[in-house]
């Protein structure tokens, strides 16, 4: 193998590291954003269930403040019973007693039905801020875990790029300027092996006799896609 292509390998497989660190450092904030997700909703149904359990609060006190309303008014119309002069009013004015004392047993029947809704709502409550807390801790121990990790990530990635520099400065200018260019149109392997007597890298077909040669040592590059062609330990006619 070529000296040249030899370096070059070297700064591949640096540059391959280096892209695998990047991946991981950039799915950190994606799976941040999952846990953080995820506590907001159980954060939101913990609302859900707080606000329904104030509106069956506030429903029982609206309850309660129409009975004690209906207890004055019928307080109120048997106190004018004595004062009616006509069998018609008094007659008149029981009924108008026992219709608003049915309507308090009717009140009465959904304060208790809001009770038994309240014991529920209460019990549902318990549930989600039992789940919302456990939740919230998980995300924050994972996202202090994400976050250290994403330190040492870092830290290995400023090493990888010194590395890298060293590597680079030993490659001769023009096969790095070549390298830099395809690395930047996207290819993400410069040099490449044979696969099956083809380009690793587009897998146009090699002539048998530069097949040869390159199992001998020698680089070919692909007129195609401008690949390094080299001889490799997985490489096949």
């Amino acid at each position: 193998m070529e000296e040249f292509i030899a370096r070059l390998l070297d700064l591949q497989d640096c540059d391959r590291d280096i892209d695998r660190l990047k991946a991981d450092l950039e799915s950190i904030p994606r799976e941040m954003k999952i846990h953080r997700d995820d506590a907001q909703g159980h954060e939101a149904r913990f609302n859900q269930f707080r606000d329904t359990l104030d509106g069956i609060k506030e429903k029982q006190k609206k309850l309660a403040g129409d009975r004690a309303d209906n207890i004055a008014r019928v307080a109120d119309y048997k106190s004018r019973l004595v004062s009616l002069k006509s069998n018609t009013e008094y007659t008149a004015m029981l009924q108008q007693i026992a219709n608003t004392e049915k309507m308090s047993d009717q009140i009465d029947n959904l304060i208790i039905e809001a009770m038994y809704e309240e014991d529920e709502a209460v019990q549902i409550l318990e549930r989600a801020t039992k789940e919302r807390d456990r939740t919230v801790k998980r995300s924050a121990l994972r996202e202090q875990s994400l976050k250290l990790k994403q330190r040492e990530l870092e830290e290995k990635l400023a090493v990888l790029h010194q590395r890298r520099e060293i590597i680079a400065s030993k490659v001769e200018s023009k096969h790095l300027k070549r390298y830099e260019k395809a690395r930047s149109s996207g290819r993400r392997e410069v040099v490449t092996g044979i696969k099956h007597g083809s380009c690793g890298g587009c897998l146009t077909k090699i002539p048998p006799q530069k097949v040869g040669e390159i199992k001998g040592g020698k680089t070919y590059t692909c007129p195609l896609c401008g690949s390094y062609v080299v001889w490799t330990s997985d490489s096949s006619f």
